[in-house]
């Protein structure tokens, strides 16, 4: 079964996470920094594309980004966006910031995906998989976010630099 919208049942439990500060902080202890790195890393469950997943009500479930966008900019604001884009090609990633994690279209999403996933060193062509590099990259954050900070400079070596394209 495929990701589904959330209903209004779940629309109103997420505005009451997204307000509850004991709800934003256990989102917040499951995400660090990394050193060399703009990206705000996951280190909770994930999903089989790699995403975060976070719980935020009792058998309610969402990616972690979308909560993340929801506080920022507010559910409805979500609620209207078609589909949210990692411009820093990081599923793990929690930043909603222009350079980051931002508001987009299924067509436009999947357009930015196709031209970068063919550059050199991107992290969506990398042999793991979006699944298994979150997973190890996830799994090294929660021992110490300087072993993604090696991790990222070892592959950057083997793969070199991407060149932003925006």
């Amino acid at each position: 079964m495929g990701a589904r919208r959330l209903d209004e049942e779940g629309l109103a439990l997420l505005h009451a996470a997204v307000a509850d500060a004991d709800t934003v902080a256990r989102r917040g202890r499951k995400i660090v920094r990394v050193a060399g790195s703009d990206c705000w890393w996951w280190t909770g469950a994930i999903s089989g594309k790699g995403h975060g997943r976070f719980w935020f009500a009792p058998e309610r479930v969402i990616i972690a980004h979308r909560f993340g966008f929801a506080q920022v900019h507010g559910v409805e604001a979500l609620a209207a966006t078609e589909v949210l884009g990692h411009r820093c090609d990081n599923p793990l990633c929690q930043r909603v910031h222009p350079e980051h994690v931002v508001a987009s279209t299924y067509v436009e999403n999947r357009r930015e995906w196709a031209i970068r996933r063919a550059l050199t060193g991107s992290p969506l062509g990398d042999p793991r998989g979006a699944r298994r590099r979150a997973r190890e990259l996830r799994d090294l954050a929660r021992k110490d976010p300087q072993l993604v900070a090696d991790d990222l400079r070892r592959l950057t070596r083997i793969f070199g630099e991407q060149l932003p394209l925006w």
